[in-house]
């Protein structure tokens, strides 16, 4: 999937209605002298998800080099527990897919709810996945494979796509929208959690979500947990 190019701007998370490009292949180390990747600040929490396996187990549990700090640390715990309940509550019937597992941390949660598929294109993320889904006693089939590639198997009642679409240019982000629609049976579910843009107006969330979904759902609901992330679900039409 095509991230953004060197001369592009830095990922500023979900796409708001007036937007600007965002898509990036981010570094697997925050700069240690300012502290940010383009104008935006890593110790605000807004530093994008790294590609390494290792890197992106620090900056989910807000390790060295992401150490957001004392005060945005504590948010971003409090944000993640928020979303994992959020996830937790969702209702849908049948089996679920993830599109961009990564280390696993999500598909621990799916797959204690019912017969997951987790799907990236770094083996070595989910191989770290699959030592997680091991050390909770829990089993799900993880495919490393390109997550907008065309859905196999049953229709699926939910489908997760955490930390992806905010890192996408505007033709990315539509085609992975579209994967996850196929994926999914009528009446079926999609779960978005993303990084929520610096400076995030709550009263344009909606609109954002319904401009990133509206094409292929319904029932579109949207949320900001604070200041670093945003929940998304919909209905597939």
């Amino acid at each position: 999937m095509r991230r953004r190019a060197n001369n592009e701007a830095a990922p500023i998370g979900i796409p708001l209605p007036v937007q600007r490009s965002a898509a990036a292949e981010p570094a697997d180390v925050p700069s240690a002298t300012t502290g940010a990747v383009g104008a935006v600040p890593a110790r605000l929490g807004l530093l994008p998800p790294p590609r390494d396996p290792d890197a992106l187990e620090a900056w989910y549990l807000n390790r060295a080099p992401y150490d957001r700090g004392p005060v945005s640390g504590a948010t971003w715990q409090g944000e993640v527990d928020r979303a994992v309940l959020w996830l937790d509550a969702l209702p849908f019937d049948g089996r679920i897919v993830e599109l961009g597992a990564g280390i696993g941390f999500w598909t621990v949660l799916l797959a204690s709810r019912g017969d997951t598929s987790a799907y990236d294109e770094r083996e070595n993320c989910l191989e770290r996945a699959r030592r997680r889904l091991i050390a909770h006693g829990l089993t799900a089939h993880l495919h490393p494979r390109a997550i907008d590639a065309a859905p196999e198997g049953a229709p699926a009642g939910l489908v997760l796509i955490p930390f992806a679409l905010s890192q996408l240019d505007v033709t990315a982000r539509a085609r992975l929208v579209e994967a996850a629609h196929d994926w999914l049976a009528t009446g079926g579910r999609i779960a978005v959690i993303d990084l929520a843009p610096p400076n995030l107006d709550p009263s344009t969330l909606d609109q954002a979500a319904s401009e990133l979904l509206g094409a292929h759902f319904g029932e579109i609901r949207s949320e900001a947990t604070g200041r670093h992330l945003v929940l998304i679900d919909a209905i597939a039409r």
